[in-house]
């Protein structure tokens, strides 16, 4: 297996790049649970917190 030289520049350039990325995906989980929670609230498969503690009697 041959290996292949870079330069610190170019390794630290490429190291940013990847948390970057992984930045970015974290990003795109966080937007489709959004998109995929307001699904479910506009289908009515969710109850509030305020209506749920109403009708457990913890609110008054």
């Amino acid at each position: 297996m041959a290996k292949i030289t870079i330069s610190k520049e170019e390794y630290l350039r490429l190291k940013k790049l990847d948390s970057k990325f992984r930045e970015f995906l974290v990003y795109l989980e966080e937007v489709m649970d959004i998109r995929e929670r307001r699904k479910e609230v506009r289908g009515k498969k969710v109850v509030s917190q305020e209506r749920l503690f109403t009708k457990l009697g913890l609110m008054f």
